[in-house]
């Protein structure tokens, strides 16, 4: 199952990062969104390596905690794949392809740029309209992913009593997100979302409202924890608790957060590099952040300052209402590490 096509109803939507399971619900009325539900639940170590599962089970578990814990009574949901795990590109084709012939067609052409025998991998495709080059054909989106990707996602979501919709990619995801619920795609060309994970750091770069670029590398808020760990003779547990609680030796800051912060800077600046070098672009016009990390204090003002782009937190979730049972100091916290789960979410609403 890896499905572009559009689903009705609501889904929750759950994200399986490399350090925690997240879910979100979201309802509709008119153009108007509320959260009805949310949680998240961290993940032991060693059950991911990066973005590969190596344990489903513990990941079915940690999903059934987040359903438990945040009291949805749906069952449906959307689960995402790491833009990294995927092949995500648009090709052209001749409009005059008949309808009967398209999917055999796609599938040809999509053998061109998926690096697998295609009975290894789940693909799917979504036309996206003409072609702004020629009246005469017609643009399509093509992705795919190796199958065991999607397989150990849909067996610990199965363990957890789920019925899995939709898998989509985690790109399409923010993006239809950043459409959907952020003001700032209306007001900049070039949008650079970063996102700073626990084990991984990515970017999404928007022009006009698409993804036009996709990265990720391996950098996030583990390597903070592993470094407090170390230096002050905590297990990893009691390191990530010291970070959260901000209980920690005066020398901290200086010695191992503002190195760490200075390394943000060094993945933002490396990231807008290659986007420049791949793309021949030379402009974005404004920087958000998102992910774990994010909630560092002052980092969005320090990345400005040494880039000198416009650099804020993204909150998709502004002019959004949350239900009674939803609490909104938590909540609140958690923002920078929703927006995938809350663009699976919205799905449902596409």
């Amino acid at each position: 199952m890896f499905s572009l096509s559009k689903k009705k109803g609501d889904l929750l939507g759950i994200d399986i990062s490399s350090s925690a399971v997240k879910l979100i619900e979201l309802s509709r009325k008119g153009n108007d969104y509320r959260v009805d539900s949310y949680a998240v639940a961290s993940l032991p170590e060693g059950v991911t390596s990066e973005r590969d599962i190596n344990e489903a089970e513990k990941v079915g578990e940690a999903i059934k905690q987040v359903v438990r814990n945040s009291r949805t009574k749906s069952r449906r949901c959307a689960l995402g794949i790491p833009s990294s795990m995927a092949i995500n590109k648009i090709i052209t084709i001749p409009a005059s392809i008949p309808a009967t012939e398209l999917e055999a067609q796609i599938s040809l052409e999509a053998e061109q740029y998926i690096p697998y025998p295609m009975d290894e991998v789940n693909f799917d495709f979504e036309v996206l309209g003409p072609s702004e080059t020629s009246s005469e054909m017609v643009d399509v989106l093509i992705a795919g992913t190796r199958t065991e990707n999607v397989e150990v996602r849909l067996a610990a979501a199965e363990m957890a009593g789920l019925d899995v919709e939709i898998v989509d990619l985690e790109s399409h995801a923010v993006e239809l997100l950043f459409r959907t619920m952020i003001d700032d795609m209306e007001k900049h060309d070039v949008l650079a979302a970063v996102d700073f994970g626990a084990s991984m750091t990515g970017i999404n770069v928007f022009e006009n409202g698409k993804v036009v670029f996709s990265r990720e590398q391996v950098f996030g808020g583990k390597q903070l924890t592993q470094e407090i760990s170390q230096r002050y003779g905590l297990s990893y547990p009691e390191a990530g608790l010291a970070k959260k609680n901000g209980n920690l030796p005066e020398g901290y800051v200086p010695e191992v957060l503002d190195p760490f912060r200075d390394n943000m800077v060094r993945q933002v600046q490396r990231f807008l590099q290659f986007y420049y070098a791949s793309t021949q672009k030379d402009k974005v016009d404004k920087v958000l952040l998102s992910g774990g990390c994010a909630s560092i204090p002052g980092i969005d003002e320090q990345i400005q300052e040494v880039i000198g782009i416009p650099t804020a937190l993204a909150n998709p979730f502004a002019n959004v209402v949350l239900h009674s049972r939803v609490n909104p100091a938590r909540f609140t916290s958690d923002i920078p590490a929703m927006l995938v789960p809350a663009g699976l979410a919205l799905r449902g609403f596409s």
